[in-house]
């Protein structure tokens, strides 16, 4: 009869843990899957993320007078709404218009979505662009209508990663054979791809890649990758949301799927 005793505190000591344990960290866990979480990237691209799952929204007015971080060129503005018609405007509590300047960052959640304000530097050793160009049977003397990169601390390792663009999307001066636009990051020496569009030139075809934003979609304390491709004349500009796992950048989601 005392075993049995004993058993029956022992079992009500475990759930009692459990429970505690739940009510301290696993309803906070529950309550952040459960909640959408929202990206507006400029006027063309809103994603959700809920459940562990991202999807992409085409009706952006259902997210009229809805309350966003809002950043502008990556620095944070403030706490606005956010009201779309052919494309997005921000508000503050008195509803008046609050003025940017260029593509806006939108960010809804239930918890600290962190967006680093980053800055482009000139590519000093082109040495990492040449491997990448010969790794695509690319000249190493061509010419670039758009090379950069930037470094930031993207993983929170306390080493700095870099992060280079490089294409020749759209030329005016010169008349490459092939069109190119490459995205790769550079950590710990090793070359890791992101973004590569190869193509013949058939005028002006391609697109030409830009950082929209690193931010930490999913508080893990990594940066992800937002990645804007700009397209000739008034077509839409490519999104991409990417994700450093496994030792590759993966597609998380884009404003296309």
């Amino acid at each position: 009869m005392k075993k049995n005793k004993v058993y029956i505190v022992l079992i009500a000591v475990v759930i009692i843990f459990l429970l505690v344990m739940f009510l301290l960290f696993g309803f906070d866990e529950l309550k952040k899957e459960s909640y959408d979480t929202t990206i507006v990237v400029g006027d063309d691209t809103l994603w959700v993320y809920s459940n562990k799952n991202w999807s992409r929204v085409t009706k952006y007015d259902q997210f009229n007078w809805k309350k966003f971080d809002v950043y502008n060129n990556n620095e944070k503005i403030g706490n606005y709404y956010l009201w779309y018609s052919k494309k997005w405007y921000v508000f503050d509590d008195n509803k008046e218009a609050v003025l940017t300047d260029g593509d806006i960052l939108g960010v809804s959640a239930n918890y600290d979505i962190p967006v680093y304000n980053h800055s482009i530097s000139e590519i000093d050793d082109y040495s990492y662009v040449y491997d990448i160009l010969e790794d695509n049977d690319l000249p190493t003397s061509s010419k670039f209508t758009s090379n950069y990169k930037v470094i930031l601390d993207f993983d929170n390792d306390g080493i700095e990663e870099e992060f280079y663009v490089i294409s020749n999307a759209f030329p005016m001066d010169f008349n490459p054979t092939k069109i190119f636009s490459i995205v790769f990051m550079v950590k710990d020496e090793k070359i890791y791809p992101i973004y590569t569009n190869i193509s013949k030139n058939s005028g002006f075809n391609g697109c030409k890649p830009y950082f929209s934003s690193f931010i930490d979609v999913d508080e893990d304390s990594k940066y992800e990758v937002i990645l804007s491709c700009a397209k000739y004349s008034t077509s839409s500009v490519s999104r991409l949301l990417y994700k450093f796992n496994d030792k590759e950048f993966k597609i998380l989601i884009s404003n296309n799927k």
